[in-house]
């Protein structure tokens, strides 16, 4: 069975980046983190659009190529929600943090949280 903890998803998506040529090792954290966090927004905005033009369970642009991989089709709420955490699982790589010990942890602690967390939406 593969490895898909979080630590393990996080290196292989940062690995996979780095070859893709989305990392300059020239950048500071900052620098990274104003670029990277442009990405992720745009993947969040590119769910956004589906929702709004109605394709969010319809198949991604990229399912046929998909199919013809051998990979399984994506609807557009899949494929935009599996970019956000992909992009995420990069960044923390990059930034040396623990992901999966963080997430566990906000988790947690959204546990002990009233509902909506106290607040008025």
């Amino acid at each position: 069975m593969p490895d898909t903890t979080l630590r393990h998803l996080a290196t292989r998506a940062h690995n996979n980046a780095r070859q893709k040529g989305f990392h300059d090792d020239g950048l500071t954290d900052s620098q990274f983190m104003e670029r990277h966090c442009g990405l992720l927004h745009e993947e969040v905005s590119e769910l956004f659009s589906a929702v709004r033009q109605g394709h969010l369970f319809s198949p991604c642009d990229k399912a046929p190529k998909m199919v013809d991989i051998g990979l399984p089709s994506l609807n557009c709420a899949e494929e935009e929600l599996a970019d956000i955490i992909i992009r995420a699982l990069d960044i923390s790589q990059r930034l040396g943090l623990d992901i999966e010990r963080a997430v566990l942890a906000k988790m947690a602690y959204n546990e002990t949280r009233p509902y909506k967390h106290g607040k008025e939406f």
